[in-house]
């Protein structure tokens, strides 16, 4: 995660999370639409999305777990909740190493 804001452009900010490095930035989805007939398909800019990318272990010693969040209004995410679902739902992913 070292380093990585400053990929990702700007607007993404370096903090911890579950005691991990991490990078929260902004992103877009993509919009597909097409007919199972095959006929009139289309592909564009989606909703802005926020993400959440933490280090496998508190060392940063390679590897990482991602979060996304978007909102079917297409308004942006919020941080606060994009943290809580982060924090709540990767302890359960498999690979997921309690105290990191």
């Amino acid at each position: 995660m070292a380093g990585s804001a400053a990929l990702l452009g700007v607007g993404a900010r370096q903090q911890r999370v579950l005691e991990r490095p991490a990078v929260v930035y902004a992103d877009r989805t993509i919009s597909i639409r097409f007919r199972l007939d095959g006929r009139d398909s289309d592909s564009g800019p989606g909703v802005p999305a926020r993400t959440v990318t933490v280090a496998r272990d508190a060392k940063d010693s390679g590897g990482s777990f991602e979060v996304s969040l978007w909102r079917a209004d297409g308004a942006v995410p919020d941080d606060a909740v994009l943290l809580r679902v982060a924090e709540k739902v990767l302890p359960t992913v498999p690979g997921w190493a309690a105290g990191g």
